[in-house]
């Protein structure tokens, strides 16, 4: 395995990482803009779950896993064995998604008008599942207050939120994974489902402190998070390492075009000049 500071992308080579990898329907005219802007590229698509798995950097990797990999708009879910998918799917949301659930509730309960950042910040640490490792407990969520009054400004407001009530109302987000996961252990071979089950779920993305029990609890698998770096929902940084080991792996053979140089007119100013002697027209060209 090599080591961080070893991991580069070959010069000549675009990978694409993309959920489903060749059947996500962005994949194509992806690659059809990438070939036409560099065509002596080499293009890969990757599945982001393949990507994720290998870029957690696991040592042993498990023969077969499911892989739940959470971004800012989905979350892919995919039995991965021998850095292939053999069965997977998608759920929409996020964890924009699992923002916006507690922005409505916020609204509708408390009558808050909170943005996204505030209601985020209020999942990851307000021990919806687990508690904090950065903050001891809740706190405040801001915002405005809504009012009836239209004629003032709205005045600002907080509101705390219990563990309990955030996980009532994040919970439900959940139920669509769980599903899928049932889903692509049915689709997989029984004896790479055997192998997946023994494996367990590998999350990864910016998953909240907890998820990997309160799955197991769904599930009744196995769980391990990858935590993502503190920039991890801006920058992708197992995805963006997993790109990387792939490459290192097996690293594309870059098309080099070759360039015919045309020195006639060089060879011409030099013979003007008087620093090359002049051609014999009767010999032959060599």
């Amino acid at each position: 395995m090599p080591k961080p500071a070893q991991l580069w992308a070959p010069i000549g080579s675009v990978v694409l990482v993309a959920p489903g990898a060749g059947a996500h329907p962005g994949v194509k005219p992806a690659v059809d803009k990438v070939q036409e802007l560099w065509p002596a590229a080499v293009v890969t698509v990757v599945d982001e779950t393949v990507t994720a798995l290998a870029g957690t950097g696991l040592d042993p990797e498990p023969a077969a896993c499911v892989v739940v990999h959470q971004d800012g708009l989905r979350t892919s879910v995919a039995v991965v064995a021998g850095r292939e998918v053999i069965a997977g799917g998608l759920a929409t949301g996020g964890t924009r998604g699992l923002a916006q659930a507690v922005v409505e509730h916020l609204r509708a309960e408390h009558r808050l008008d909170a943005g996204l950042e505030q209601a985020w910040a209020a999942v990851v640490h307000g021990g919806v599942f687990a508690p904090s490792s950065t903050v001891p407990g809740p706190g405040p969520v801001y915002g405005a207050m809504i009012t009836e009054d239209r004629v003032f400004p709205p005045q600002p407001g907080k509101v705390t939120l219990s563990p309990a009530e955030l996980r009532a109302v994040v919970a439900p987000a959940y139920q669509p994974v769980m599903g899928l996961v049932e889903q692509v252990l049915c689709e997989a071979p029984p004896e790479t489902i055997r192998q997946a089950t023994a494996g367990g779920l590998l999350l990864t993305g910016p998953h909240v402190p907890g998820a990997e029990d309160h799955l197991t609890d769904l599930t009744g698998l196995s769980a391990r998070r990858v935590v993502e770096p503190k920039a991890g929902f801006h920058r992708p940084q197992v995805l963006l390492d997993g790109v990387a080991r792939l490459l290192a792996e097996k690293p594309p053979a870059p098309v080099i075009a070759e360039h015919c140089i045309d020195l006639s007119g060089k060879l011409q100013l030099l013979e003007k000049l008087g620093l090359r002697p002049p051609r014999d027209l009767n010999a032959d060209d060599r």
